[in-house]
């Protein structure tokens, strides 16, 4: 069975929602555009959420963190290339960045 991936577009706004909330858009915006189940949305913004706080940065506080890994292992870093490369990326260049996508 072919695995569905994440695209990089949807990672960019599931990076949004991590770092900045769900005020612009959520999960279910993102469902719109490749039909992708909203509960596996919600699971990779924990994720990225997840990876950005084992790397130093901020998440919002609304963003709870899912890491699938025993306590004091790090979890997995699936699509952190693109995440890091967006990790210090100010809100307003983030989001202008997803609108386009969007």
């Amino acid at each position: 069975m072919k695995r569905n991936l994440y695209t990089k577009e949807e990672i960019i706004l599931c990076t949004y929602i991590a770092r900045f909330g769900r005020s612009k858009f959520d999960e279910s915006d993102i469902h719109k555009l490749k039909e992708r189940s909203i509960s596996s949305i919600k699971m990779k913004v924990q994720n990225i959420a997840s990876m950005l706080v084992e790397n130093g940065f901020e998440i919002d506080s609304e963003v709870s963190i899912l890491t699938g890994k025993p306590h004091g292992k790090k979890g997995r870093r699936t699509n952190w290339d693109i995440v890091e490369a967006l990790a210090a990326t100010n809100k307003i260049d983030l989001f202008n960045l997803c609108s386009k996508i969007i």
